[in-house]
């Protein structure tokens, strides 16, 4: 047990510490009724909260105050976001608030900005992962109300600035419960048609509750996937949704749209026609130096004797010629001179130079070499090799000697 004795401000520094450091009520949303309404001159605002059960005392600081769009009331059903504490003075219950929505409004920015981090986080708003648009697309798709004004205002815009461009159209809703899994669907079946480059998903302006198709994370899902760029002109200028961030380009208009996806037929051709004067112009004068150049060639003497260009070479080779037969000539001698004194020295080695002078070689009639009588028997056949020619004989006789080292 705690035997210490507090102070009353040491109990509300402590209560005040304990709150302040709580996960939940450091940091929440609170829903009720604004009653007590009380703008003070230093431009903080003091109010309380209450539903059927309880009320709180609550103030909204300056710094906060002045970023609000609209001025709270008495009765006014509102979300609250901030933090509970203690004000120590007094040691009552407070609520700092720090943003505070109408109850009806609230709840979807609450959900609208959830989406928005959720889909941030899974890298969908990232300018990398951004497609570029075509220069001259083969035909736009059009994902937008059959009957709305944001289709004819793009094929208004097309066919004016490049007659005969096709336009697809996958009529959807653009409001409604079904609305946005039709976008979608329109989205994803554009997606597989070769004769377009690129889709712009349209509609006219509306409140926000009239947009809300184009918040729903089904549509961000279709946009991000799509293989070919997307073009989002969603309501006016003011109007700001999930698709626009999510698409590859924001259009403020449905009109814009148009402007941004084809280029001016007219133009392009202005700009082709002038393209080929220059290509035709720079090609000329490439010919035409060419062909200076060519007669400058034709007049020089060598292309008109060329056998006196080849003369100093000839020359040339005909010196080498001769310095390499020379040299292989001395090369030649050389090796020759080698050659015999090595036949020099390998004939004295050699048995036959032996024989010549009178010596012989005897071999049984195994063809083995002898050199010991000892090895000989009599009458036995044996070989004898001379200089020229060999005789057979047989052994009538031997004398055995020792060999005297």
């Amino acid at each position: 047990m705690n035997k210490k004795i507090y102070s009353i401000n040491e109990l509300s520094l402590l209560i005040k510490g304990i709150m302040d450091n709580h996960p939940v009520l450091s940091a929440l949303w609170v829903r009720g009724e604004i009653t007590n309404f009380k703008r003070h001159s230093s431009g903080h605002l003091y109010f309380s909260l209450k539903d059927e059960h309880s009320n709180i005392r609550a103030v909204m600081f300056r710094s906060r105050a002045m970023k609000l769009k609209f001025m709270p009331r008495d009765g006014l059903d509102c979300l609250v976001r901030g933090y509970i504490s203690l004000y120590p003075k007094e040691t009552s219950l407070q609520f700092y608030a720090e943003e505070i929505i109408p109850a009806g409004e609230g709840l979807q920015s609450i959900a609208l900005a959830e989406l928005k981090e959720k889909l941030q986080k899974k890298g969908y708003f990232s300018p990398e992962r951004k497609k570029p648009l075509p220069h001259l697309p083969r035909g736009v798709g059009v994902v937008s109300s059959p009957v709305g004004a944001a289709i004819r205002d793009i094929s208004r815009v097309i066919n004016r600035r490049y007659p005969g461009m096709p336009i697809i159209l996958y009529p959807t809703l653009v409001q409604g419960e079904k609305a946005a899994e039709t976008v979608a669907e329109g989205i994803r079946i554009l997606n597989e048609r070769e004769d377009l480059d690129v889709i712009i998903v349209a509609r006219g302006g509306g409140s926000t509750e009239d947009l809300y198709v184009f918040n729903s994370e089904i549509v961000a899902d279709a946009v991000f996937h799509s293989t070919k760029p997307v073009v989002s002109a969603i309501g006016h200028e003011i109007d700001f949704t999930v698709t626009d961030l999510v698409a590859d380009l924001r259009a403020a208009t449905p009109s814009m749209a148009g402007e941004l996806v084809v280029p001016v037929k007219v133009e392009l051709e202005q700009m082709l026609t002038k393209q080929k004067g220059r290509l035709f112009h720079l090609l000329k004068t490439r010919l035409d130096k060419e062909n200076m150049r060519l007669s400058y060639l034709a007049e020089m003497s060598i292309l008109k004797r060329p056998e006196r260009w080849l003369d100093k070479y000839r020359d040339e080779l005909s010196k080498t010629e001769e310095r390499l037969m020379l040299c292989c000539e001395n090369l030649l001698n050389s090796k020759q001179q080698q050659l015999a004194v090595l036949a020099g020295k390998l004939n004295s080695l050699s048995p036959l130079d032996t024989l010549a002078r009178g010596y012989s070689i005897c071999k049984n009639a195994q063809g083995e070499i002898l050199t010991d009588a000892k090895k000989v028997a009599l009458q036995e056949k044996i070989e004898i090799q001379l200089y020229s020619g060999s005789l057979e004989c047989e052994v009538v006789g031997k004398e055995e000697t020792a060999h005297e080292q």
